[in-house]
């Protein structure tokens, strides 16, 4: 079976509540940018959620691609940079002042077989095992929902609900809970809208 070029992503639907159940998974919303990591035959790309081509991560998608133990696989998660502690730090990623990695929460696909329609506890278990040992990070997934109080004391950006039954498709639906006091969202409304009409902007103060 071809690898498919392109495809199209789950996005997350904001909550306000973290959702309670044993259907429920959760996992760490990582600050980063949303990357779909394309792996065939020794060479990467990484797409954007848009569907775009991500050339300024090439070099970071064909350098995983080269260390994988893998023929051809799609993985979905976020390019980050990586701060003192291990936190995510949003503004060197947007500005490139930092080295990217990349942390994966899904597998599509991997050595010819589309893995989309599995259950997404099943996906997560062949996503533990291909990443092991490997310069890709995975993202765990925990069944309590108490991962939502670690991470507003961590101040990370939020967590993901996911139902462990679903397969991966766009009828999925995942949940954003995102952490409201989380410091690295200050003044970033006021720093996309002045990049978008090209006034200059001042980092000064923000964190």
């Amino acid at each position: 079976m071809p690898l498919p070029r392109k495809l199209e992503i789950i996005l997350p639907v904001r909550s306000t509540a973290v959702p309670l159940g044993p259907d429920w998974v959760y996992e760490p919303k990582l600050d980063g940018f949303r990357g779909v990591l394309f792996i065939e035959r020794g060479r990467g790309r990484f797409l954007s959620k848009q569907g775009n081509v991500m050339r300024r991560f090439r070099s970071l998608a064909d350098e995983l691609a080269r260390t994988m133990d893998v023929e051809e696989a799609i993985f979905d998660g976020e390019i980050v940079v990586l701060a003192a502690g291990g936190r995510p730090a949003f503004y060197p990623l947007l500005f490139a002042a930092g080295r990217p990695s990349y942390a994966a929460f899904d597998l599509l696909w991997l050595n010819g077989e589309d893995l989309r329609a599995l259950p997404h506890h099943r996906r997560k278990a062949r996503l533990k095992r291909v990443t092991k040992a490997s310069p890709v990070g995975c993202i765990e997934a925990v069944k309590d929902p108490a991962l939502f109080d670690v991470i507003v004391e961590m101040d990370l950006e939020g967590v993901v609900a996911k139902r462990r039954a679903d397969p991966y498709g766009t009828s999925t639906e995942w949940l954003k809970i995102r952490h409201l006091g989380y410091s690295q969202k200050v003044g970033r409304a006021e720093l996309f809208h002045r990049r978008r009409s090209g006034r200059p902007s001042s980092l000064s103060g923000r964190r």
